[in-house]
């Protein structure tokens, strides 16, 4: 089998990681990497052993040997970036969030749904096996009738404070940045379609530092989301219902374990029916989402079913709805 020719946007800590979990992937090949900075991209072909370097994105997008694109700029730069790959045929990863917000993400949706190309917002979690087994758990029924979701994602940040996370022309914020994952946990396991959504967040310099939000859902559901980009929290996620539980450890997000306990289960006297689920994996753990697109684009098929393109639209308006609760607007929102 040929090689499946891959191109890498940034050069950053996050395309580090992507870039080690594609080196266990059969059959990938990091054919091309861009930068803003050609001194960037050079560094970074040499340290992945990659033959093709770009320092503008444009000359990439013209490089017909590609075939998927992997996009890691910081989220302001994603609509654009994205947009430009899309037009040129590409198929297309984009790190989360796809867009600022709702607007940018329906218009690149439906850019790749006009070119019938693969598009897929990069929700790395959905991909692990673990966290597979965590929502086979709640779909299968095994923790009885679902109650509560309690979920964090927060660093503490304060010493990058100059950082692009920081500052508010860049759209900058927690729930973009983090509070996205504890979102899309919740409707992994609960589902798209909350009858409320509220919150509260604390906002400085034009920044949301963190916030916490709460989705309510019929049947007496109840998800209580909390994240921060200005505070260390718990970052453990708790799935809780009527037979059972199931709990994500810390660094939820990627995870390698998960944990079934019966309902009356305790650390003393552990039931035998208690399960644990752990597959350690070697390097990022990006090699699970790179694997899936890789198969799906050979299959010719055009999103991921692990992260519909619908359900990152119904994310991105969420989102929306809560910076509007907020009063938090980005100057993309008046565009």
């Amino acid at each position: 089998m040929k090689p499946v020719k891959w191109g890498i946007v940034g050069t950053g800590n996050i395309a580090n990681q992507f870039a080690q979990g594609l080196q266990q992937v059969e059959h990938a090949q990091i054919a091309a990497v861009a930068s803003r900075s050609l001194d960037s991209a050079n560094a970074f072909a040499e340290k992945f052993s990659i033959p093709k370097r770009y320092g503008r994105y444009e000359d990439m997008a013209q490089d017909a040997e590609l075939e998927i694109i992997y996009i890691s700029t910081p989220h302001p730069q994603h609509f654009e970036n994205v947009m430009l790959f899309l037009e040129a045929g590409y198929a297309v990863v984009c790190e989360k969030p796809l867009g600022v917000n709702a607007a940018q993400a329906e218009k690149m949706v439906a850019k790749a749904r006009e070119k019938n190309v693969f598009l897929l917002e990069g929700m790395w979690t959905r991909f692990f096996p673990a966290f597979k087994q965590a929502l086979e758990w709640v779909r299968s029924g095994r923790i009885g009738e679902l109650k509560m979701i309690h979920a964090d994602f927060g660093y503490d940040g304060n010493s990058y404070r100059k950082q692009w996370r920081f500052q508010h022309d860049m759209a900058g914020g927690a729930l973009l940045d983090v509070g996205i994952y504890p979102l899309a946990l919740a409707f992994a396991m609960f589902g798209t379609n909350p009858i409320k959504v509220s919150g509260a967040a604390f906002i400085e310099n034009g920044v949301d530092e963190y916030n916490s939000f709460t989705l309510e859902y019929d049947g007496g559901r109840i998800a209580v989301l909390s994240d921060g980009i200005g505070v260390k929290l718990d970052n453990r996620a708790f799935i809780g219902g009527s037979k059972g539980s199931v709990l994500l450890g810390e660094g939820w997000w990627h995870p390698s374990k998960a944990e079934f306990a019966p309902s009356g289960d305790s650390e003393v006297g552990i039931s035998p029916d208690r399960d644990v689920f752990e597959q350690p994996y070697p390097s990022s753990g990006f090699q699970y989402e790179a694997r899936a697109v890789q198969q799906y684009f050979l299959e010719g098929r055009k999103e991921a079913p692990e992260m519909p393109l619908d359900e990152t639209l119904i994310i991105a308006r969420t989102m929306d709805l809560l910076r509007k609760e907020w009063s938090l607007v980005y100057k993309e929102d008046n565009e």
